[in-house]
């Protein structure tokens, strides 16, 4: 018997509601509302690209003041699987060019009647700050060195799937690569420690924040140490563009310490996977052979469990059962 794709997402959903209305930090998601959206986001990777009707009639503005490839097409891409009106919104088109703040522009877009604004920055905390100024829900696309708790959420999805599991206890997790200027790092950790893993770091000195042990993991500088019987691998980008590259005497250099290769990999257990947030700089994040061959390397499917993610989160957000609305400040 064939089953309805949106009777299927009805029927996993249930009567249940997110706790939050915006999201910019994994530390607004409790165990009830990670439950729910992994349910929902493996409902939606059921049912592939298939265009549902849940979002026709509302809209979606893509509002990133940084640069972005992956993260901005895949809230567009998912949102129109929705049936959701979208506009992106760059740094280079917007106000902000002219002087314009970041809440007077997202003061603008909530005039539009917006149901959900994905916001990008350079800077901590604007997405949190925006949050409480709009009725739109804003989701945070990634802001500053601070978090990208999408990107935790896709993670923490492909992990607990290749281990069939719903917690990482037993498990150990070790991220390798540019600590301090990473988002990513900052929404992974916190999901991890809620999942119970254990986090190894391995990087150099320069490149880890000050205070990282504070998140209850083991810091190496040895990437070979800190891989030997791993179970996840992630690696992270040295980003030039925040200035990593002078934290490091070069980037051959820097791929010989801490580039994944097969010799590093097969330290790790052997049903180990390989992950990374995008965009990989092969031969010096992760070495060519393995990101797309390798069997362990699972960096496709975090590009596919993040629009499974991403789907539930704006289905979610948009269509709550209970209600419940924002309190917001007008300024």
């Amino acid at each position: 018997m064939t089953v309805n794709p949106a009777d299927d997402l009805i029927q996993t959903r249930a009567s249940r509601d997110l706790s939050f209305l915006d999201l910019v930090s994994i530390d607004q998601v409790t165990d009830k509302d990670f439950s729910l959206i992994m349910d929902v986001a493996r409902a939606f990777r059921r049912h592939g690209t298939y265009k549902f009707d849940f979002n026709k009639g509302l809209s979606l503005m893509n509002a990133f003041f940084e640069s972005s490839t992956r993260t901005m097409a895949s809230f567009d891409l998912c949102a129109k699987q929705l049936s959701m009106d979208t506009s992106n919104l760059s740094s280079s088109s917007s106000s902000t060019t002219k002087g314009e703040s970041y809440l007077d522009t997202a003061l603008t877009l909530d005039s539009y009647n917006l149901k959900i604004i994905t916001v990008r920055t350079r800077e901590a905390g604007v997405p949190e700050f925006l949050a409480r100024h709009v009725n739109a829900g804003i989701i945070s696309a990634g802001d500053g060195w601070h978090e990208h708790p999408t990107q935790g959420l896709l993670d923490a999805l492909t992990m607990l799937d290749h281990f069939k599991s719903t917690t990482l206890e037993g498990r150990t997790v070790t991220i390798v690569g540019d600590i301090l200027h990473s988002r990513v790092f900052g929404s992974l950790v916190r999901l991890l420690k809620k999942l119970k893993a254990t986090v190894r770091v391995a990087a150099p000195e320069t490149l880890l924040p000050v205070g990282v042990e504070n998140f209850g993991l083991t810091v190496y500088h040895d990437a070979d140490a800190a891989i030997t019987g791993a179970d996840v691998v992630y690696a992270l980008r040295v980003q030039e563009e925040r200035g990593a590259a002078g934290f490091i005497p070069t980037l051959r250099e820097y791929s010989k310490m801490y580039g994944i290769s097969k010799r590093r990999l097969d330290l790790a257990k052997p049903d180990a996977i390989l992950m990374h947030p995008g965009p990989v700089r092969r031969d010096i994040d992760v070495h060519s052979a393995l990101v797309a061959v390798d069997e362990r390397s699972h960096i496709l499917q975090q590009v596919e469990n993040g629009a499974a993610v991403r789907k539930a989160l704006l289905w979610l957000m948009t269509s709550r059962l209970n209600g419940k609305k924002k309190e917001i400040v007008r300024k």
